[in-house]
This record gives structure tokens, C-alpha cells and sequence, in this order.
């Protein structure tokens, strides 16, 4: 038989995975011990314990990424809303423009774009002995 569990299957496998979350993350419990409470042996414990894990990883994953696609509609509302007043200029024209950048910085801190950059730096031995001077002689200006 292909194409995993069936659905009663999937059920029993979500409720037990629950009723495991629970015990460990409420009652703090260890794996022996919602194993014996269970009636299940300790692998087969922590394995549910993985998948109801997996699954609220899951969830939140999918919920954020609603929320992000929500966020950033309600932006896109707010800029073509906005930009007619800030087109015709006006006395409104200045508060407007000032609601849009706010609601682009919105949308930039939302799509990550303000994420910080790695960069690959390598220390060299002249850096290090540049370092140890600087050191040095702020030592000597404090003992001054």
C-alpha cells in the first residue's frame, strides 16, 4: 500500500503527538516518563514528540507567512492611496508623502531588506600588532 498513513492513521499519530507536547512542554515531563503514561515505548515517544514539533513548526511558518502577505496588502493600500494626494501636492501633499515612506519602511523591514549583511573579514598578523599598539597607548593615556 503507497502514499504513507490514512487519514485515521494521521489522526491517532496528530492526537498522540499533542497529548505528547503537552507532557513534556506543560507537566515537564521526561521521555521515559510520557512514555509509561502513555503506554508507548520511549523511541516511539520522542518520535512523536519530533512530529508534533514539526507540525506547530509548521503552522506558525504557514500563519506568519499570512501575516507577512497581509501586512504588506495593507501597505500596498496605503501607498495607492496616498500617492494621488501626494501627486496633486496641496496642503496635504507633505503628510502623505511622509505616510508613504513610513509604509515603504514597513514593507522593507518586512521582506527583510534591512536584514543585517554577513561579510567575510580575515584579521591579519599587521591588523592584530596595529590593535595591541592602539591598546597600548590608551593604557598609557589612563596612566597618565
Amino acid at each position: 500500500m503507497a502514499g504513507g498513513p490514512t487519514p485515521i492513521n494521521r489522526d491517532v499519530a496528530d492526537q498522540r503527538a499533542d497529548e505528547v507536547m503537552i507532557l513534556r512542554t506543560r507537566d515537564r515531563l521526561d521521555f521515559r516518563e510520557i512514555a509509561e503514561r502513555i503506554g508507548a515505548d520511549v523511541k516511539n515517544t520522542y518520535e512523536a514528540w519530533k512530529r508534533g514539533r514539526a507540525r506547530l513548526h509548521q503552522e506558525a511558518a504557514e500563519s506568519f507567512g499570512t501575516y507577512v502577505g497581509e501586512q504588506l496588502a495593507t501597505c500596498r493600500q496605503v501607498i495607492d492611496g496616498l500617492m494621488p494626494m501626494v501627486a496633486a501636492g496641496g496642503a496635504n501633499g507633505p503628510k502623505a508623502a511622509e505616510a508613504i515612506v513610513r509604509a515603504m519602511d514597513h514593507e522593507a523591514k518586512l521582506l527583510g531588506l534591512y536584514a543585517p549583511v554577513k561579510h567575510n573579514v580575515t584579521v591579519t598578523d599587521e591588523m592584530t600588532a596595529r590593535v595591541k599598539a592602539l591598546a597600548d597607548e590608551l593604557a598609557a593615556l589612563d596612566d597618565a
